[in-house]
């Protein structure tokens, strides 16, 4: 990450050296030239899966000058380039395409004119290319393989495709990255492999922000996205998998999806995402629709009603990698950006009062999805090597923290406000780093902001705080921040005060002004960006059109109550999730891993559920079954080991904050918020209440530390469907079985599942912890 501030010339030389030599070594691996247990037997590696202190290969090892590199690599260069001197770009807006349906035999497919050929539909094109012994729907650009990377067969078939026919469609192509890619103008350009972003519809090269996609509820929509990575797998500019996979975090879609389980698709290929916009317990409240806070906007300043819970809509999602063993070097790459769900109650657009309607900060120009004054801020770290080149450390098993900080993957930039109430959708987007955020003036006092909303979910009431709790990766918050009180000119800077030594989990948070007078060896704590109050911007939602100040009227208004709350009542299950990451990995596992895992043939991170044995992941084996939707579970997430720190991750559902196991909670979590990430903090405990339906399958639950995650903390967890309801796929009644793919198709395996997860075993106790 960063060395000491008197690192001498010799000490940066070692430690780059040590670099070069250590990514010799990571492209022998991704290429199969030697394995992990190989450098194991040489002495290379330690048995925590990190590099053996040797001189000459380990930054960590004592230099030749006899002193100490405590923390990593050295510090990223710069090039000349100063904070705040780049606007912040917003994020790359897609535009989505309208979708027709068009009848085939006795299904509904769907395809936008002119643009989008072969339609989506039900079932994936692998169907056809499998029945046709790989003749048809053959992958275009290789010549082998099926051209979608979808698994074949009902098993992940569209669930409830036509009841959520997609009416809109997004393309985008996860490629290269184009000429001019850098984090600054001073920064070299990106090698084309270094980063793998997206570029808008199909063939284009990938550049730089991050996507945005705007949808509503009751309008779903496809997401199409074309694999257009080099197939050789080891032109991976030094880390990185070509074979990605999706994930919307954290909507209510069917498992097929979800992105994370194990359909994992191959340069070439395309993958058809279904993304429902389904309004949670659709099939359980409000089923005939009636109630106009369950609803999103129309278009034409009314409402779409939809069935479900009018407390449990979603506004500020994302989306990034989710292939298993990669998931850290793919979204560190770039495979990422955001999703802001539109709602009754959240509509994006301040002016309109049909008593629905919240009127938070965006805009008045759209029906619905203003961002003038609705911002997006997408925060990471990054490390370059000292040609100013991404770089990724493969080998720190514990967590990968950078020394630079970005937004929207600039760094350290500027953006012009208003003076006036503006929301910003906060998503803390690093691999390890966990951050702490907060404002100050150009005098150094704290600056207020009004929360709002976390991990996309309104909180009951909004609570006014200084600094924001500490943000693992993952984890987002709505804030609404009222410059009205500054002058143009003024200046706002947003910090970070949480202090990192290495990727296991924050050291400590910082007081204001030691992180104002930058009392810490590490670069990340400090400014990350600049706010500048001006007297006139250009709209986001009218591009050309200047907004000014002196004719310009705030519509906004932020509601002294946002939602209701979700009642606690008595779960008919308690499951306890330990998450263990053990001093000295004493616990340890070795076996075989599926997908398989390249390299990877030991495993330190591991969970344990209802007190049974230790498991890393293994996508064949489900260690958690939801027997019935609907039905109510608390959760006991622990951390069991010492020295770390896992933000816990939920897929498919949120879950209500109950308590943190005595721990006293901060004025947000006092509301008992719907999350989906948790941060368990060193030794601590979480207790969640989790309720489960409208879509079956397979689904995972991890760390959010994706580097733990890679290391194979995560387990699958499968969703059974209702077989009395008529809408709910019948296929996922039961346990669907696990794909196995590869760029020449997809086959399946039978799963297995453990006891301790299994409400069918007589053995399976409903109350481990002895409370019910």
């Amino acid at each position: 990450m960063y060395l000491p501030k008197d690192a001498s010339r010799t000490q940066i030389r070692e430690a780059e050296n040590a670099r070069r030599n250590r990514a010799e070594i990571v492209q022998a691996l991704s290429i199969g030239d030697v394995t992990r247990r190989e450098l194991f037997k040489w002495g290379t590696f330690t048995g925590l899966g990190l590099l053996a202190e040797v001189n000459g290969l380990s930054p960590f090892a004592r230099s030749a000058s006899a002193q100490n590199i405590p923390t990593g690599t050295p510090l990223s260069p710069l090039f000349g380039a100063q904070p705040y001197t780049q606007e912040m770009p917003r994020l790359s807006l897609q535009t989505p395409h309208d979708m027709t349906p068009i009848k085939r035999e006795n299904e509904v497919d769907v395809y936008a004119r002119g643009r989008w050929w072969p339609p989506a539909r039900r079932l994936s094109y692998h169907t056809e290319f499998t029945d046709s012994g790989g003749t048809e729907n053959v992958n275009p650009y290789y010549h082998y393989g099926p051209q979608e990377g979808r698994p074949p067969g009902e098993y992940f078939a569209h669930q409830r495709w036509e009841e959520y026919l997609p009416q809109k469609g997004f393309m985008l192509t996860l490629g290269r990255a184009a000429s001019g890619v850098r984090f600054h103008p001073s920064m070299p350009d990106q090698e084309p492999d270094k980063v793998w972003t997206f570029g808008s519809n199909r063939n284009t090269r990938s550049r730089l922000p991050p996507p945005l996609m705007k949808l509503r509820y009751g309008e779903p929509v496809v997401l199409r996205n074309y694999n257009r990575l080099l197939p050789n797998p080891t032109r991976n500019g030094g880390f990185g998998s070509n074979s990605q996979s999706t994930h919307n975090h954290n909507a209510h879609n069917a498992s097929g999806s979800d992105g994370a389980s194990n359909a994992h698709f191959y340069p070439g290929q395309f993958y058809d995402y279904h993304w429902s916009t389904t309004l949670a317990r659709a099939d359980m409240i409000n089923t005939d629709a009636s109630d106009r806070r369950a609803s999103g906007p129309d278009g034409a300043g009314g409402l779409t009603l939809v069935p479900g819970d009018y407390r449990e809509l979603q506004g500020s999602l994302w989306f990034h990698d989710h292939r298993f063993f990669y998931t850290a070097e793919n979204v560190y790459k770039g495979h990422l950006g955001m999703l802001n769900y539109y709602s009754g109650p959240d509509r994006g657009h301040e002016g309109m009062d049909d008593g629905v309607n919240l009127r938070l900060p965006s805009g008045t120009t759209l029906d619905w999805g203003n961002i003038d004054f609705d911002v997006n801020l997408i925060v990471s770290d990054a490390a370059t090597d000292q040609e100013g080149q991404y770089f990724f450390d493969i080998f720190n098993t514990d967590g990968f923290c950078g020394d630079m900080m970005m937004v929207n993957f600039a760094y350290k930039p500027y953006f012009d406000v208003l003076p006036r109430k503006y929301r910003f959708r906060i998503l803390s987007a690093g691999m390890s780093r966990f951050v702490e955020l907060g404002l100050v003036n150009e005098q150094g006092n704290p600056v207020p902001m009004k929360v709002i909303s976390t991990d996309g979910n309104f909180l009951v009431n909004p609570v006014t705080v200084n600094r924001l709790d500490p943000q693992g990766p993952g984890e987002r918050f709505d804030v609404v921040v009222d410059f009205s009180v500054f002058q143009p000119g003024n200046r706002i800077y947003m910090l970070n005060s949480m202090e990192h030594d290495d990727g296991r989990g924050p050291k400590g948070s910082l007081r204001l002004r030691d992180v104002m007078r930058m009392k810490t060896d590490d670069p990340a704590v400090g400014g990350i960006m600049e706010f500048r109050v001006v007297d006139e911007v250009e709209s986001a939602d009218a591009p050309g059109t200047v907004i000014r100040a002196a004719n310009h009227t705030d519509y906004s208004h932020v509601p002294g109550r946002l939602t209701d709350p979700i009642p606690i009542v008595a779960p008919v299950r308690t499951r306890h999730i330990e998450w263990k990451g053990a001093d000295g990995r004493d616990d340890e596992l070795e076996g075989p891993c599926f997908p398989d895992c390249g390299d990877k043939e030991s495993f330190g991170w591991t969970i344990k559920i209802n007190g049974e044995a230790n498991h890393f992941f293994n996508a064949n084996r489900s260690s958690l079954i939801i027997p019935e939707p609907g039905e109510v579970e608390h959760w006991i997430l622990e951390n069991g080991g010492g020295g770390w720190d896992h933000p816990a991750h939920l897929h498919l559902e949120e879950g209500v904050t109950l308590d943190r196991g005595g721990r006293p909670l901060s004025p947000i979590e006092r509301q008992n918020p719907r999350k989906d990430v948790w941060r368990l903090g060193e030794k601590g405990t979480v207790n969640i209440q989790v309720r489960f339906g409208e879509f079956g399958g397979a689904y995972v639950t991890h760390c959010h530390n994706t580097v733990h995650e890679d290391w194979a903390m995560l387990f699958r967890y499968d969703v059974m469907t209702d077989p009395d309801n008529p809408d709910n796929s019948q296929t996922h009644v039961e346990m669907i079985p696990t794909p196995k793919p590869s760029p020449y198709g997809v086959t399946y395996v039978t799963p297995e599942v453990l006891p301790e997860g299994n409400p069918f075993d007589e053995d399976f106790d409903p109350f481990p912890s002895g409370d019910a």
